[in-house]
């Protein structure tokens, strides 16, 4: 039986079908509210969102998230199985690119977990001389709030001055949609500004741990895809 159970856990058509598995339910999600009791599945964490949402509501992810944990596991079992095989049978880079693939795919899915587990976001309106406080004690203080307006008085471009300590010294730079300002690891962005009746911000607080290892995953997984595809169009 346990023979049998690894041979499943091994098979590369149980991949296969669990990818197809978790598009389907995505689609199907893609028609859900996203409604929570604390805001919509898009405005925070998604271990905060699925603690409060309703099962009626969450349902789907919760699979997903179940043909995930399989998918990671098939994924594990599949590398250490083609190793073990191919071991001393080809070539170096054409037994170990698709191991290098299946990495960055495992890195990017713990990142994920990584963010939804310790991430965080919040979106505040800001006016000049705000201070907005982070949770390990440290500040950035809102300075000047300004908007370029075109020849026909549409808005060209906003943006804001943040000043923040970092080195024992205060730092001041202009923060702009396109510009964001990364303090300790949470991303601050200026998403919009109002010049009437006095300058106002709407600041998005951003706050992503698994982002580096996400940024590590897709070059593994970027560079396992290219050597993969040159090695076979050599042979």
């Amino acid at each position: 039986m346990l023979r049998k159970i690894f041979d499943n856990l091994v098979s590369l058509n149980l991949g296969i079908w669990l990818i197809i598995g978790v598009i389907l339910l995505m689609a199907i999600g893609s028609f859900s509210s996203g409604e929570g009791p604390f805001g919509t599945i898009n405005e925070m964490p998604l271990v905060a969102w699925l603690q409060g949402a309703p099962v009626s509501s969450s349902w789907w992810l919760w699979v997903t998230i179940l043909l995930l944990a399989v998918l990671a596991i098939n994924t594990i079992l599949c590398s250490i199985e083609s190793l073990r095989s191919k071991a001393g049978r080809g070539k170096f880079w054409i037994i170990i690119a698709p191991q290098v693939m299946h990495l960055g795919f495992l890195l990017i899915m713990l990142a994920h977990l990584m963010s939804a587990w310790g991430g965080y976001k919040q979106v505040m309106q800001v006016q000049e001389h705000s201070v907005i406080g982070f949770p390990d004690g440290s500040s950035v203080r809102v300075g000047p709030i300004s908007a370029s307006l075109g020849q026909r008085g549409m808005m060209t471009g906003f943006g804001a001055e943040m000043a923040y300590q970092e080195g024992g010294k205060e730092l001041t730079r202009r923060v702009s949609p396109n510009n964001p300002l990364f303090h300790k690891g949470v991303g601050i962005y200026v998403k919009d500004v109002a010049m009437m009746p006095m300058p106002a911000a709407l600041v998005e607080i951003h706050r992503e741990p698994g982002a580096g290892l996400a940024l590590g995953g897709a070059l593994l997984f970027t560079v396992g895809n290219i050597v993969l595809v040159a090695v076979r169009r050599g042979k």
